[in-house]
């Protein structure tokens, strides 16, 4: 049973679908265009458990080589991404099959998290995760060796400490194709198909893939497109990294789905997404009684407080002082932080 086939009751506890979610007193039933009665989600209550988590994650189809998995340590329930991953930095006694079994950061969930943000969290932790891997397969040859030069491991705090090592110098503008010599993704060269001069500042590049194995499968003989706002080396470098990485994004986006659907696909329509929306949300929609708008107000004041960080109130003072503001308009949410007057 899921939420769409509720029907107007007269207590909205009667035949919930899930433990982890509960409608509060006198929620609102909403009739949609294909007849199915909803609770909209901002009218539930939510108590997540690592069951439940798992129970979510278990409807989530992406990938075979990435999954998401829930996890516990000392009560906190948390996300983490495990990749089946051939070696980017492989020596040469390893076999080009070779797998290694990786795990990305952790993605704490709070337990009163809405299902759908649970989902976009797992969403999240699946892209952050591909795009370490794409900063890892592009690969500069220098004079003395190669490097991964935009991967996630280098050492800020030094790089930081030593600025002038790795600030951008001048830079007059450099022979794209001899660039793109030094340049290898997944082991391959880059082809550069063409550039366009677009305006005085901006310029047009198109680029071929040319690795054919790579396990991220849709930059296999990949045609790349970007737009740089100069016509030096490094400004065409960065260009094309935020594409590659843009292009893992989408492809998370059209291939990860949540029973079935692929929320983030453009084969969503946006203004069929809005007008939902609407109908979900509009107070003129919703026509709450006044005991349904006490009980929603109450639910919002609970999710809202519970979400300052406990221990900045000073960090925070500062923070508001120096946008001039002493007390914020949602100020009574935050009691701890701020007195009432």
């Amino acid at each position: 049973m899921n939420r769409q086939t509720m029907r107007p009751t007269g207590n909205n506890n009667e035949k919930w679908p899930h433990s982890y979610e509960q409608p509060i007193s006198y929620a609102p039933l909403v009739q949609l265009t294909n007849n199915n009665w909803v609770v909209p989600q901002h009218f539930l209550r939510y108590k997540h458990t690592l069951a439940s988590v798992s129970e979510v994650l278990g409807k989530i189809n992406f990938s075979t080589h990435f999954t998401v998995l829930a996890a516990q340590k000392d009560n906190q329930i948390y996300l983490q991404v495990a990749v089946l991953s051939p070696d980017n930095y492989q020596t040469n006694t390893q076999s080009p099959n070779a797998k290694k079994l990786l795990f990305g950061r952790r993605w704490y969930v709070e337990d009163n998290l809405p299902t759908s943000e649970l989902i976009q969290t797992a969403f999240l932790a699946l892209k952050i995760a591909r795009e370490h891997e794409v900063r890892e397969l592009f690969q500069f040859n220098h004079e003395h060796g190669t490097s991964t030069p935009f991967n996630n491991h280098h050492d800020l705090p030094l790089m930081a400490d030593n600025p002038a090592l790795v600030h951008q110098g001048d830079d007059e503008g450099s022979d794209i194709n001899m660039v793109l010599t030094r340049c290898l993704f997944a082991g391959e060269h880059l082809k550069l198909v063409s550039v366009q001069n677009l305006d005085s500042a901006c310029y047009l590049y198109r680029l071929q893939l040319m690795c054919s194995a790579c396990q991220l499968s849709e930059f296999n003989n990949a045609i790349i497109t970007f737009v740089v706002a100069d016509n030096t080396s490094n400004g065409f470098l960065h260009g094309l990294m935020n594409a590659l990485v843009c292009k893992s994004h989408e492809y998370v986006s059209e291939q990860f789905s949540y029973a079935g659907l692929a929320r983030f696909s453009k084969c969503i329509a946006v203004e069929k997404v809005g007008e939902l929306s609407i109908k979900l949300r509009s107070h003129n929609v919703l026509q709450l009684c006044s005991l349904g708008k006490q009980q929603a107000n109450i639910l919002n004041f609970e999710i809202d407080s519970a979400r300052a960080p406990q221990g900045c109130d000073s960090e925070i003072t500062g923070f508001l002082a120096a946008h001039g503001i002493e007390r914020p308009e949602n100020a009574h949410l935050y009691s701890k932080q701020f007195k009432a007057d």
